[in-house]
């Protein structure tokens, strides 16, 4: 049964955050009932209405948006319902766990993406590039982005051939380690990266893609100790490149390469 406004007034108005909170439940209640709980001195009747899938009015947002209270504000970010206009809001919050929410909200848009970009949370921006589905504008903004891990997670979870070519001729050994990683590279492109200056590209690229049996007997021979011991132990190394490995000079690898080949 809904309760009555003058009902809600006095639960708004009580002493007990109890009835205070039920007030900010109560979906009856009038805009004027939520303009006074909003500034309620009880956390928890502000949280409530944070969380709240039936909130439309802009000022009550955003006051929740900067309420002294982190967890009212986590509440809010956490909103499915929450608006794209308050979000952008939200980027500028102090605290992370609020901001680290923002890029996958349901919400979020080309206007909350592009205020991301431009935010100065280094992590905040490397959250948003490692969505695959980025749309292709915000993915061309943090191409140029100024932290190299931003460029490598960018590099290793974007879809777009043409940005992935960009990024796989970085001159930063990170960011091409993060191309090394994504699956989309074609088999030119793996070819190259076989033969990376950076043992961290190629150790990348053996971890995350197959490839090609010839591009696997040059990392057989490769001057990194930790790629070949990482294709001595990897478990779908051809028995081809596995006898290569079992003549290192480094007696580990080989130790292990022979190892390898005992248990086949």
């Amino acid at each position: 049964m809904p309760i009555g406004d003058g009902e809600l007034w006095d639960l708004a108005r009580a002493k007990t955050v109890k009835q205070r909170v039920l007030a900010a439940q109560a979906v009856s209640a009038p805009e004027s009932v939520i303009a006074l709980l909003v500034s309620d001195p009880s956390p928890a009747v502000r949280r409530t209405l944070a969380a709240r899938d039936d909130l439309q009015v802009r000022e009550t947002l955003h006051r929740l948006a900067h309420d002294p209270d982190l967890k009212t504000r986590q509440a809010l970010a956490a909103n499915p319902i929450c608006p794209p206009e308050i979000l952008v809001e939200l980027v500028h919050d102090p605290h992370w766990s609020v901001r680290w929410d923002l890029p996958s909200h349901p919400n979020t848009n080309s206007q909350v993406r592009h205020a991301i970009a431009e935010s100065p949370d280094v992590d905040l921006r490397r959250l948003m590039a490692e969505d695959a589905s980025l749309d292709y504008e915000t993915a061309r903004l943090l191409l140029s982005d100024d932290a190299e891990t931003v460029r490598a997670a960018l590099a290793a979870h974007t879809t777009y051939p043409d940005i992935l070519e960009t990024l796989l001729s970085e001159h930063d050994n990170d960011v091409r380690a993060g191309a090394a990683q994504n699956g989309l590279t074609t088999a030119a492109q793996r070819h190259s990266l076989a033969r990376d200056r950076s043992a961290l590209v190629r150790a990348n690229l053996l971890k995350f893609v197959a490839l090609e049996e010839d591009d696997l007997r040059l990392l057989a021979r490769d001057r990194s100790i930790n790629v070949r011991w990482w294709l001595a132990t990897w478990p779908s190394t051809p028995t081809s490149v596995l006898q290569i490995l079992a003549q290192d000079s480094n007696l580990e690898i080989a130790s292990q390469a022979t190892a390898t080949l005992r248990e086949r």
